[in-house]
């Protein structure tokens, strides 16, 4: 398989962990530490929706492993600047959070940064 399809796999797979993550806090409550941190840390482990994100973050760093095997890291790198942009829209479409219009400037430098980086 070529690089450039492994890349987008792991950025899919940690944008999908980022997703699960959000939902799994979102179920359990606010994390304070101000408990146990063993406590806290097995009720986040526990939470169906945070473990799913772990295996997404597993699946996307084999994957990640397996691009870097195959091409450059100056190629592979610009990569990862994806995650902030399918993150950010995914928030959107799936939890309606609001994204003010600097930062959809921000995701737009973002896109021509990885369009740049990636012309060679």
């Amino acid at each position: 398989m070529k690089p450039a399809w492994l890349l987008l796999i792991s950025v899919g797979s940690a944008t999908l962990g980022q997703i699960f993550f959000k939902k799994g806090v979102f179920i359990t409550g606010e994390i304070t530490l101000k408990e146990s941190v063993l406590g806290e840390l097995l009720k986040l482990v526990s939470n169906p929706f945070v473990l799913s994100g772990l295996v997404f973050y597993v699946i996307s760093t084999i994957v990640w492993l397996i691009a870097l095997s195959k091409a450059t890291l100056s190629f592979v790198y610009p990569f990862a600047a994806l995650i902030f942009v399918l993150v950010m829209l995914s928030a959107r479409v799936v939890f309606l959070e609001p994204i003010p219009m600097l930062r959809y400037f921000g995701i737009l430098l973002i896109c021509l940064g990885f369009l740049l980086s990636s012309v060679a």
